[in-house]
């Protein structure tokens, strides 16, 4: 048997490698672009589609009538939106081994990362939804997304323009009686530069820590709920030479909608199969795995109560 001195540059095998038993924590983004619109199931048999309708409403009849005549017949008009949902999802497969014997709770943290990915894909999959519509405002004097150059920004004046196209279009505030708006952290980096948006904080906000400008938080301004998170869309270099060109959304209530199967949750249902649960696939009760999956579908059910605005920032990184 051999043995090893324990001297002065004797220790090589006693000096073993320590591992924290508390996982460092992961950075996410704020999921916000599915928690506002209009929720509908299908139910069970009740097929992977969906119909939404609206009856439009004719103009005001500012005609006279004959004296003894009815006018001619109006007729009117239901316009049809339709989505039909697809499914999503992820699994993982691993051995018993892995996790039996595995410094960390190997299943444990399965099951977070995947429920971290199902709300993560949800939210992406509304954004897209939402950041499509075609009630498009480009900021500056940019006439396309093509034509968006560095300096043109979302300030105090695009919003106010914004604000006043939902107006127009007659679109309904949420209960709160505020619309509700989605921007990206390297906005609001720009926002809170705009000297118009600073003295409106200064002049009109609360004094104290609860003023925007000391809690680093739009918070409601002109009539905007505004939300911050890093999932905001970003269409990269879009714009001209290869400016980033970022999306910022104002909507009103009603302006989408989101379907799920009744028979499967939206928030994903979670699938753990243990060692031996595949029978004669998994002989020696060797394997298991995890997944996630859910059905769902976004669509935008009215554009006039929906403002996507195109414009660039003044930093892309950090």
């Amino acid at each position: 048997m051999a043995f090893e001195t324990l001297g002065a540059g004797g220790l090589a095998p006693e000096l073993k490698q320590t591992y924290s038993r508390a996982l460092l924590g992961r950075t996410k983004p704020n999921w916000i672009h599915a928690l506002f619109g209009d929720q509908t199931g299908i139910v069970r048999r009740g097929g992977n589609s969906i119909e939404w309708r609206r009856f439009v409403r004719p103009s005001a009849a500012t005609t006279a009538l004959t004296e003894g005549t009815s006018g001619a017949e109006t007729n009117l008009t239901v316009t049809a939106i339709g989505a039909t949902i697809s499914q999503y999802g992820a699994w993982n497969l691993y051995t018993e081994l892995v996790e039996l014997q595995s410094f960390d709770p190997y299943t444990a943290n399965v099951v977070e990362l995947f429920g971290e990915q199902a709300k993560d894909t949800i939210d992406i999959l509304a954004r897209n939804v939402l950041t499509a519509g075609t009630t498009l405002q480009i900021a500056s004097t940019a006439g396309s997304r093509g034509g968006i150059a560095s300096g043109m920004r979302l300030n105090f004046a695009e919003i106010r323009a914004a604000v006043r196209a939902l107006e127009v279009n007659n679109a309904p505030k949420f209960d709160d009686g505020a619309y509700k708006g989605i921007y990206h952290p390297r906005t609001k980096q720009d926002l809170f530069a705009d000297s118009d948006v600073i003295q409106t904080f200064q002049h009109a906000g609360p004094r104290g820590t609860n003023n925007p400008l000391m809690s680093a938080d739009m918070g409601r301004f002109y009539s905007v709920d505004w939300l911050e998170t890093s999932n905001a869309r970003n269409f990269g270099g879009a714009g001209l030479t290869s400016t980033p060109v970022y999306a910022t959304i104002i909507f009103g209530k009603g302006a989408y909608g989101q379907v799920d199967l009744d028979a499967i949750s939206m928030n994903a249902e979670f699938i753990l199969h243990g060692p031996g649960s595949a029978g004669s696939l998994d002989p020696l009760n060797q394997r298991a795995t995890a997944g996630w999956k859910v059905a769902y579908a976004c669509r935008i059910l009215d554009e006039n109560r929906l403002v996507r605005i195109e414009h660039s920032v003044s930093s892309d990184s950090g």
